[in-house]
Parts: C-alpha cells; structure tokens; sequence
C-alpha cells in the first residue's frame, strides 16, 4: 500500500478549519488501505517555512504528496513545489491545477489530477504501489517519456452516498494548527456538503471540478452526518458548502424533514440561487435549522444579469428577501462590480440597490470587484483583448487582507471596502470609472455596517421595545 502526504500551502488568507476537501480525499485514501498524512499550512498556526514543511513530509516518508492549487495562491505554492520535487514525488490538484494541467507539470509536478479527486487519487496511489497503470486513470494528466499526456476525462461520482465518511478523516488535523474553540473542543470542518454541481451557466464561474451536473446526496446520510458532527465533535452550527444548495424542490423538502427530525437542534447556513427560492422552500429550510442563506445576485441591472448568464431578475431577488426576513433568515446579497463593458448607469443601477435591499438583506458581501478567473466564458472571451493571459502567473499574485477575526467596526469597514482587483483593473475601465467602483465598495461596506448596528440595537431592546429605526 501507498503512503500519501496532502499538504495544502500557506497562503496570505489564513484557514480558520479543516478543509473539508481534505476531509474526504484522506478518508477515500484510508478506505482503500493506504496510510495517509497531511498538513494544512495555510492555518494560522501550522508550520509555514518551507523547511519546516519539507522536514514534517520527509518524516513521514511519502510515496505521493499532493497539493491543493487555487488561482490566487498558486505562485507560492510552485514556490514551494520547486523546493520539494528533488526528493518527493508531488501530484497536483483541486481548482487550478483542474482548468491548467500542464502548468503543473511545468513546475516540478509528476501529476495532475483533475476534476473529483477521490477515486483518482485512490488510483494513482495504486499507480506508485504498482497494481496499476498511469494510461487506465481517467482524469489523470502526466508525463508519458517527456511528452505531457491527458487520460480522458473522468466522469463525475453520481452516487455520493458511498464516498468514505469525510469526518472519519478529522483525527489527521492538529488542532494545534487552528484557533481554539470557544467550548474547547477538537477541530472540525465550518461545514459539510449534500450535493455536487451547479446547473448555472454563469460566465464568471468555471465549476470545473464538480462541474454543472447536479447531483445528490441522500437525505438520510446527510443527516447521520449531521448527527454525527454534533454527537462526536460537538458541533452543531455550520454551513453546507453545495455550488447551489436549493436545486430541486423535492430533495430540499426532504433533507429539510430529515434534519428537523434529529433529536436535537441544529444551525446552518448555505449559498443558493434566488431562482431557485419560494416562500415553501425557505420555510422548509427554516424548519430544518437555516439561519441565513449567500443570495447570488452579483448585479442589479437588467443588461448586466444576461450578459453574465444569471438567470434571475432584480424583483426575484427582492421577492426572496423579504421571504427571508419574514420567516427570520439572514441574508447576505453577493454584488461584484467592473464587469467588462459595464457602463456608468449599469454601475450605478447595482449601487442604487443597496439602499433598495437595506431594509430587507442582512448585509452584503465583502470585497466584490470581477476577477477573470481561468476556465470561464468571462476570461475565454476578454483575456486576448484586455491583455490579461495567465495573469495569476505574469504578475503579483493579487493578496487580499484578511478578514478581521473580532468586531472592529473601522477593520470591518477596510476589509469589505478594499479590493486589490479594482487597482489590477483587468477589463481596463478607465479613471473616472474606476474611482465610482471604489466608491461603490466603501457604499456597500457602509450600508451593511449600517444593518449590522441596526440588527445589534434590535437584539439589546428590551422586549417590547422596538429598536430606533426599527419596522
């Protein structure tokens, strides 16, 4: 049997949890009956040095490492890539190493998985312990005699009940490496997933490694895991982290009736499309223990909602709100300005809305400038003309601050009001332009602070006393 090192690389944007993609590729790897170790070095208080990194993996005398590659960190991570491929075998994957293959195998990587790593990961390891050929992985990229060679696609999992049970795999994480719990307990992941895919055709999403065929878990197996979250590791808040939570009316209702139907209560929250929202389903969700839902919307106007393949419309999005608010589901509305092509009115359409959805959204997302990440229509169609090609390797990596781990209304304010994307301004939007979208950021970092002291003077009231400002 193989023995297999996952190391995700440090990164400017600390992890607060353990990844949860970690979570279900070592507990593939250890159902097989391969031993596995990982580190996770882009928690705060891991090891970040990269001969500490290179001394944890050597002693534990891999036969594979691999890594995790995302756009925005993947210059650190062939940084530390370079360092470990004299002595280790290094397979690449997740998000960038899926959309770019043979970058990867340009910097120091033996192999690239791309797309579901699971089962691939499971067969690569079969790969190194020799019961297995490298032509017979599906979705496997590597060099064949100097040559870089493509396996064909894999197919996607449909049936994700038989995944190994992420949560088996929690014991690999130190919890030294993260933030203690308030109630002293273990490390666990901030959530869990009950599906795969996304059936959206937006432009600015890739979605390539789960890709856009939607697929489920059953509802009893995710409730067990819910249970067993709670019970093992006594958790009983988290999020579900589904591409689109709500897709399919039916599959929503029962997961919702399984979890109502544990024996003690449970908090979530999840990212949904509003298309997919009615006042039933969220009354399903609110049964089931949803406190908030991540609305998708992205813009406020008309032109801009079909250019980028959204599929929903500004009073859909006004509908779902005030649904949320009253069955008292917080809500958070994702705005991303600079589109390409965007002219001043559509601008300032998506900014005007903020005021029009204070008085019904929970708040807005932080940060929001549009960045052209690589496998989507949006880069495919503007990176020759704007001159961005391969931009995540030709210039400095794009550090965004991390966000603010106590209250601190002025912290608060600069992380949601600061993008380093607008000064990158990929789509070449110019001067004036530019200085309206930073305008719209510090608009939109200042009407949530506005919601936060109005939602935090309404939980101080006495009862029957309603807030200043209140409805």
């Amino acid at each position: 049997m193989a023995r297999v090192f996952l190391l995700n690389p440090p990164s400017p944007e600390p992890v607060q949890t353990p990844l949860l993609s970690f979570c279900h590729l070592a507990a593939a790897l250890r159902a097989a009956g391969h031993e596995v170790a990982l580190l996770d070095a882009s928690a705060p208080r891991a090891p970040h040095d990269h001969d500490a990194i290179a001394a944890r993996v050597a002693a534990f005398a891999p036969d594979l490492v691999g890594l995790h590659l995302k756009t925005l960190h993947v210059q650190p991570a062939y940084a530390l890539a370079a360092e470990l491929a004299g002595a280790f075998t290094l397979v690449a994957g997740g998000p960038h190493a899926t959309i770019v293959p043979d970058e990867p195998l340009a910097h120091g990587f033996t192999w690239v998985v791309r797309g579901e790593g699971e089962d691939a990961l499971v067969e690569l390891a079969e790969v190194v312990d020799g019961r297995r050929a490298p032509a017979t992985i599906a979705g496997l990229s590597w060099r064949d005699r100097g040559l870089v060679r493509h396996n064909p696609d894999r197919p996607f999992l449909t049936e994700l009940d038989r995944l190994a049970p992420p949560l088996s795999a929690l014991d690999l994480f130190d919890p030294a490496w993260y933030p203690p719990r308030s109630d002293g307990g273990g490390p666990a992941p901030a959530g869990l997933l009950s599906s795969r895919g996304c059936p959206a055709a937006c432009t600015f999403c890739s979605n390539d490694v789960t890709g856009r065929r939607f697929r489920y878990r059953s509802a009893a197996s995710v409730a067990a895991e819910v249970e067993l979250l709670r019970e093992r590791h006594g958790v009983s808040a988290f999020s579900f982290f589904d591409d689109s939570f709500a897709v399919g009316r039916r599959r929503v209702h029962e997961l919702c009736d399984a979890l109502a139907r544990l024996p003690g209560p449970v908090h979530w929250t999840c990212t949904a499309h509003p298309a997919h929202l009615d006042r039933d389903v969220l009354a399903a969700m609110q049964r089931g223990g949803c406190g908030g839902v991540d609305i998708g919307m992205e813009s406020a106007d008309p032109g801009v909602l079909l250019r980028i393949g959204k599929g929903v419309t500004v009073e859909r999005v006004l509908d779902v709100l005030g649904w949320c608010q009253d069955l008292g589901l917080h809500t958070v509305v994702n705005l991303m300005f600079g589109w390409p092509d965007e002219t001043d009115d559509e601008l300032d359409a998506t900014t005007a809305f903020l005021e029009r959805a204070a008085p019904l959204a929970g708040g807005f997302n932080a940060r929001g400038v549009v960045v052209p990440y690589p496998g989507t229509q949006l880069y495919r169609e503007h990176h020759a003309r704007f001159g961005f090609t391969g931009w995540w390797l030709r210039e400095p990596p794009l550090v965004y601050t991390p966000f603010p781990t106590r209250w601190d209304e002025a912290e608060i304010v600069r992380a949601y009001g600061h993008d380093p994307a607008l000064d990158r301004n990929f789509f070449q939007h110019p001067p004036h332009r530019v200085e309206r979208i930073r305008a719209a950021l510090a608009r939109k970092a200042s009407v949530t602070m506005a919601i936060t002291r109005r939602r935090l003077a309404a939980a101080s009231a006495p009862v029957g006393v309603p807030a200043a400002g209140a409805r």
